[in-house]
């Protein structure tokens, strides 16, 4: 016998063993982590297909074993599977919403092999309560099996022959032919024009790979530099955040405060425009009965006679009121020394003016000449030798009274330098005439003629005197009294002051402005 006759009987043998060694040392390893101990926890899942499953298939966790199945049964209608999962793989039951456990543990039958080998693939879930031993698993996901993938890639195929049956027709001619001859033939213009426009602008196109590469490099530099703002930003905003969560903490019994508040004014608000409607239904019945003509103010808004009327009074109060605007109130105050005489002689004047061409003169007058009366009188006398019973005395009076003067006074432009007028009336208590000339631009100038006191002598009093603005408000006079009469004739000098009173027009116009 050989050697070679009795060694490879004996590499046979080695290698059986060997063989036998190693599938049992892989079935110890492989059955380490479902050994029948005590850190196993154990669930139970419900499926409506368990095909492919077997006891002892094996459960994984992202691909990792972590268990076995122990038992499958059937309880009613479905099958319920006994899972042996290790103690250190935590699961959670979830949420249940609307009949539906939502973010809990799932577990799914996957197909490992196209040979037909099935396990089961479990997901712990992150929310609700932790699952213990003997708990179900609420989630059971469906797997699609070999048979249902080979019927949709049937139906895929199906449609791939419908499409490349539609392609053939569309483009088995010889005018489809024709056309994709054109788009190739226009797809080789387009290339040519390409390339000759590459050709020609290649320096443009390089700056702009130039430019474009400047830009990266500074977004770079500006994304380094700013990284530490960046993060400085993101600290504050969150430290921000945090302060508001702080407030609105605190603020919770404050804001539901408000909220109580805020209902309450919500139901006043509402009370308020309930009362709101009820005053605008009153006003639209009121508006109904005035468009009909109903009452007092209907009458009014709809008899053209009664907005004729008005606006008649609207026109005359328009007219009344700008008579007033313009109504001046001059106040005069006038003192003069008579020469011959040797005495003072005192004036107060009030003068109304509506324009520059009238006015109304209301003057009191301290005159030391007095008040001359005359008086006649018949009587009777007890003389027996006297020719006529009846006799007549004849007597003049002088009292020391005021004396007043009512005149008014129209006037007219003659130059843009002068002015005439005239005027008439009582003049210091006696009927009178007058006429006046203003010279110079602003009427600084002003003459004054008057004719009156026809019975105190021989000839009327005559009176010419003139008066000069210095001022605004002041002037200064001089003249000659009673001109016509010799022995009563007196010259004088004065001053005075006058200006326009406010208070006293808005007084005086309540009673109304006389018109000529």
């Amino acid at each position: 016998m050989s050697f070679s006759d009795v060694f490879t009987p004996l590499k046979v043998g080695v290698l059986v063993i060997a063989g036998i060694a190693a599938a049992v040392s892989m079935m110890m390893v492989l059955s380490d982590d479902f050994r029948a101990d005590t850190d196993r926890a154990t669930y139970y899942a419900y499926f409506d297909d368990v095909t492919g499953l077997a006891v002892r298939s094996r459960i994984h966790m992202a691909g990792v074993p972590v268990g076995q199945i122990e038992r499958i049964e059937l309880v009613g209608e479905k099958a319920r599977v006994e899972l042996s999962v290790r103690s250190d793989v935590t699961l959670y039951e979830g949420v249940e919403e609307n009949g539906t456990w939502v973010n809990g543990a799932a577990v799914k039958k996957r197909q490992a092999s196209m040979i037909g080998d099935f396990h089961l693939e479990v997901t712990p879930g992150t929310e609700g309560r932790k699952l213990e031993s003997g708990d179900t698993i609420h989630n059971v996901v469906a797997d699609v099996g070999m048979d249902e993938m080979f019927d949709r890639l049937n139906e895929i195929t199906k449609d791939i022959q419908e499409v490349t049956r539609s392609l053939a027709t569309v483009f088995g001619g010889e005018e489809a032919q024709q056309v994709i001859q054109q788009m190739v033939n226009d797809l080789r213009d387009m290339l040519q024009t390409l390339n000759h426009f590459v050709d020609t602008n290649t320096e443009q196109i390089d700056r702009l790979v130039v430019d474009a590469t400047q830009i990266s490099e500074d977004v770079s530099r500006l994304t380094r530099h700013g990284s530490e703002s960046i993060d400085t930003i993101l600290r504050d905003t969150e430290a921000i955040v945090e302060e508001v969560r702080f407030i609105i903490g605190q603020s919770t019994t404050d804001v539901q405060a408000g909220l109580g508040t805020l209902q309450g004014t919500l139901s006043r608000l509402q009370r308020t425009l309930d009362s709101f409607n009820y005053s605008m239904q009153n006003v639209q019945d009121i508006t109904e009965k005035v468009n009909e003509g109903q009452g007092t103010f209907g009458e009014l808004v709809n008899n053209p006679a009664i907005a004729h009327h008005s606006e008649q009074i609207l026109e005359d109060s328009s007219d009344f009121l700008h008579r007033l605007t313009r109504l001046r109130t001059i106040v005069e105050l006038r003192s003069e020394y008579h020469l011959a005489s040797q005495q003072l002689k005192n004036v107060f004047g009030l003068r109304l003016q509506p324009d520059d061409d009238k006015y109304y003169l209301f003057e009191f007058v301290d005159d030391f000449r007095g008040t001359t009366t005359v008086e006649t009188e018949r009587v009777a006398t007890t003389d027996a030798g006297a020719d006529d019973p009846m006799y007549q005395e004849t007597r003049t009076k002088t009292t020391d009274d005021f004396k007043f003067s009512l005149i008014m006074g129209r006037s007219f432009q003659a130059t843009d330098w002068a002015r005439v007028g005239g005027r008439f009336g009582i003049i210091e208590s006696s009927g009178g005439v007058g006429a006046e000339l203003s010279l110079l631009e602003d009427q600084q100038l002003h003459i004054t003629t008057d004719l009156f006191d026809f019975t105190a002598a021989e000839n009327p009093r005559l009176r010419s005197y003139g008066t000069y603005k210095f001022l605004t408000f002041a002037y200064l006079a001089g003249g000659v009294d009673d001109v016509i009469n010799p022995d009563r004739r007196d010259y004088f000098v004065g001053a005075g002051i006058r200006f326009d009173d406010e208070d006293l027009r808005a007084l005086l116009t309540t009673t109304g402005i006389p018109d000529l």
